[in-house]
């Protein structure tokens, strides 16, 4: 039996400047972030709170759109403990500014994340690659909104 998890893209309004210009130069237009829900509890890496789980209301303060993508998965088991083990690491701040160079060095530090590349190895961990890693080292959140799963349309937050 597969289980489904949601992978949310968002933005903030206000937006915070800097996360607005690290996804544009990544080649997102409208999402500056993203982060899994799974059973109404966001797992996701943010500047300003590095890696967390939290409830989903706490997670959705300040978004002002979103969209939702719908991935199988796997071991929902094994993508939750990766996710809860990533809890309390700091946000990986030299690889989020290193986003406008992709074809650089894997900047990649196992002890921090972006909010990206958390989702990517979370969903990796439940057994599920959206890209190949040996081939993609820098995933920003316009490289997993393009894969192909079920998308809603983009709905606007109000709180």
């Amino acid at each position: 039996m597969t289980n489904k998890i949601t992978l949310r893209f968002t933005t903030k309004w206000p937006p915070n400047p800097i996360s607005k210009i690290i996804g544009f130069f990544g080649g997102s237009k409208l999402f500056s972030h993203c982060f899994i829900i799974i059973d109404n509890l966001a797992y996701e890496s943010t500047m300003i709170y590095g890696c967390r789980v939290v409830d989903l209301k706490i997670a959705m303060k300040g978004v002002a759109y979103y969209q939702d993508m719908t991935i199988p998965i796997k071991n929902k088991k094994l993508a939750i403990k990766f996710g809860d083990l990533q809890n309390g690491k700091k946000y990986d701040y030299a690889g989020a500014f290193g986003i406008p160079f992709l074809s650089s060095e894997n900047w990649a530090d196992d002890d921090k994340w972006w909010c990206s590349e958390h989702n990517f190895m979370m969903l990796g961990a439940g057994g599920v690659w959206l890209l190949d890693p040996e081939v993609y080292k820098r995933i920003t959140p316009a490289h997993l909104l393009m894969c192909n799963y079920p998308k809603s349309k983009i709905k606007k937050h109000i709180e």
